[in-house]
């Protein structure tokens, strides 16, 4: 016989959806403050008296719409109710045009986080009597009630605090959790600050924050004003995202004793930073206004900004309907990962501490991100990914717009290199015995004593040209070693992938080789043949990696045979090749050059790595080519791919150290490296056009010309 039943919650229940739904205090307060804002208030007080005692209150008072016995009971006290989301889905906004933020209907439960009892006084404007509701939080800590059998008193009386015509809601919480130390106090104050945007805040929604009986070092956080710190910002950047990802934006930069610059432009987030098969941006549209600084002590003196003030604000918030939404901004939380970017590319990109953004989304436009029950940020769905990958690109394309800006206050320092310093001390020595020749013929004793003291300088020009030839060769040394150790570190993070993929795939087959209970069974040698093969494609990878890897003494140069390079470094990609269904293809005959085999192997590295990269992108898998053609000829290589190629307006800047396109995946060293690598022999590597050969590809075409470059 089938029967039913149905659950029966304990009252400890709100207990556990206090402590596991708001996360604490602060946000709890917030919470609150966003609930008067759904009821159409126009002013709220957070009144703060004696908290730094168990014994203090928390009061906050609204003058909004206030809530009848009916709502009392039938919404209050039904948490998860569900009629804000109602009332959001039919988009119906209230008198003073807001859609709800709230939505589950578990706010309240904040009241208890803060305190374990409550004292709420409301009425509408159509009560003639005030509703007055006493909570004991401490009666839902009894294990053995069920939450059935816990109720909660209330009553209405003659209006002792809302009089006459007036509406609105006073929470008094009271018998706090703990004391309120100032660090509390300083956050929950400038989480206050920073709840409504600057830019697109609530209207007529004024909050005040107020303390009484508490220490006085308390008092200084009353203002909630924000600072003029944003109009003291370096670099401002405002841009509109719309729904289809098109980011249209203004960019200004203004520094003391420099000219300011202003410039807009429009571009295509999803073609230019995303993966190419990418549709509309689901997450919808969205605006950005973000304000960077320059750490550096003197600027930031220079333009009168507080540090304490921007450590405390710094940090990329976001705002729903003009209302902040937590965690996003908070000190520590970098939910965009920029510090860690930064550093992996110092001076390339800006840092969590450097940047006051505010991010604006709307309830409709941004249907699809939604708060978390717990109130910390947004569910992780697709509509958040997109939305944080976009942001992302923003913040790129903010940092390629700084880039100029930043040369100008701090500009590269000329490069003095020693082999130019030795040529200019040489061509001086020439000068000197030139002057010491012509001065020999001069017959008065004070010219030869002249030429006795400059012929006496000219043998310690000889002393300064040998301690530059020494420095030099020192420097050639260190050079080498550090593009060793660049490459190797390139190179052995995908070594380390398949390392611990391969070791895996050994220890799942032991795993099941030991289950196994007849050794001699055809099942046990299929185990051995696979750990066999694992350690065999292992073996394989690190001789193909061993030529790569550093030594202190730089390896000698040897006669290579390019194909045999290019084969055995396809080789290494070959796992990331067959993953992304590319198709790598060898053209021409081969040649031979003199070079260390390792740097040779980083240089086509380098390129494969980029041309898998950008491929592994593009939607059609069948049109995934790389292309090496070997022209003996003009001994030179082209590495050409069928990818999306490089932006017209990056084309001067592709080799540039840390500079990249790849967003937080790239380093921006790749390129780098290989060009460096070659200019050691003289060589070169360049963006090659389509046109230049018959065999290149649609995609990112490079030339590498193993010939001498004229330096003349």
């Amino acid at each position: 016989m089938q029967e039913k039943r149905a659950f029966v919650p304990k009252a400890r229940l709100i207990q556990i959806l206090g402590e596991h739904l708001i996360k604490d205090a602060t946000v709890g307060l917030l919470e609150l403050v966003k609930n008067s804002y759904d009821a159409d208030a126009t002013s709220v007080q957070v009144v703060l008296a004696g908290v730094h005692r168990t014994t203090g209150k928390i009061l906050i008072r609204d003058n909004g719409t206030g809530m009848s016995v009916e709502t009392f009971a039938d919404k209050w006290m039904n948490p998860a109710a569900g009629h804000k989301q109602i009332q959001k889905d039919k988009k119906q906004r209230t008198a003073l045009g807001r859609l709800p933020l709230g939505e589950k209907g578990v706010g309240r439960f904040a009241t208890q986080q803060i305190g374990k009892r409550l004292l709420m006084v409301s009425k509408t404007t159509q009560m003639a009597e005030e509703l007055v509701v006493d909570v004991d939080w401490s009666d839902f800590d009894d294990y053995q009630k069920n939450l059935s059998d816990v109720t909660v008193n209330y009553s209405t009386r003659q209006p002792e605090f809302l009089r006459g015509n007036n509406s609105g809601t006073i929470l008094e919480m009271s018998d706090l959790r703990r004391p309120w130390t100032e660090n509390d106090v300083q956050g929950i104050a400038n989480c206050l600050k920073r709840m409504k945007s600057p830019f697109k805040g609530a209207k007529d929604f004024n909050i005040k924050l107020i303390f009484k009986d508490c220490p006085e070092e308390f008092a200084k956080y009353e203002d909630l004003e924000m600072s003029d710190i944003l109009d003291k910002a370096h670099y401002k950047f405002f841009g509109v995202v719309d729904k289809d990802g098109i980011l249209d934006f203004e960019y200004d930069f203004k520094m003391p004793d420099l000219k300011a610059t202003k410039k807009s432009g429009r571009i295509n987030l999803v073609k230019e930073y995303l993966d190419m098969s990418s549709k509309d941006a689901i997450c919808g549209g969205f605006i950005l206004n973000l304000h960077a600084y320059s750490r550096v002590k003197k600027y930031l003196k220079a333009s009168t900004v507080d540090q304490k003030d921007l450590k405390s604000l710094c940090g990329i918030s976001v705002y729903r309907d003009g209302m902040r939404i937590l965690p996003y901004g908070e000190p520590g939380n970098d939910w965009l990962d920029l510090g860690y970017r930064r550093i992996q590319s110092p001076g390339a990109t800006i840092s969590n501490d450097q940047v006051i953004g505010l991010i604006e989304i709307d309830q409709l436009e941004n249907n699809l991100l939604k708060d978390k029950t717990n109130r910390e940020g947004l569910i992780e769905n697709e509509a958040y990914l997109g939305f944080r990958k976009l942001v992302f690109c923003v913040i790129q394309t903010l940092e390629k717009e700084m880039e100029n800006d930043r040369e100008r206050i701090n500009p590269k320092k000329t490069k003095t290199s020693a082999e130019n310093l030795a040529k200019a001390v040489a061509d001086l020595k020439t000068s000197v015995s030139t002057v010491i020749e012509q001065a020999s013929n001069i017959r008065d004793p004070k010219a030869k004593e002249c030429v006795s003291a400059i012929d006496k300088a000219r043998g310690e020009i000889d002393d300064v040209v040998r301690l530059i030839g020494e420095t030099t060769e020192e420097h050639q040394i260190e050079r080498k070693t550090l593009l060793n150790l660049a490459g190797t570190g390139l190179a052995a993070e995908r070594f380390t992938h398949e390392f611990a993929r391969l070791v895996s795939g050994a220890n799942w087959a032991l795993d099941r080789l030991t289950k196994q209970i007849l050794m001699t069974s055809p099942k046990i040698k299929k185990e051995v043949d696979a750990i066999r093969a694992a350690l065999e494609a292992l073996k394989n990878d690190i001789r193909l990696l061993g030529p790569m890897f550093y030594v202190k003494k730089v390896a000698r140069e040897k006669e290579l045979d390019v194909k045999s390079i290019v084969e055995n470094t396809l080789l290494l990609q070959e796992v990331a090749m067959k993953k992304d269904g590319i198709e790598p293809e060898i053209r021409g005959e081969s040649f031979v050059i003199v070079m260390r085999e390792g740097s040779c192997m980083q240089v086509f590295d380098n390129l494969l790595d980029n041309s898998i990269y950008w491929l592994s992108r593009k939607s059609e898998r069948d049109k995934r080519k790389i292309r090496v053609i070997l022209d003996k000829s003009q001994s030179s290589v082209y590495v050409s791919d069928s990818g999306p190629g490089v932006i017209g307006r990056y084309k001067d800047r592709i080799f540039d150290p840390f500079f990249s396109m790849k967003g937080e995946d790239g380093r921006g060293l790749g390129l780098y490296i290989a060009r460096e690598i070659l200019q050691e022999k003289r060589w070169e590597i360049v963006l090659a056009e389509k046109d230049e050969h018959d065999g290149l590809l649609n995609g990112a075409s490079f030339k590498i010309l193993f010939t001498v470059k004229d330096l003349a």
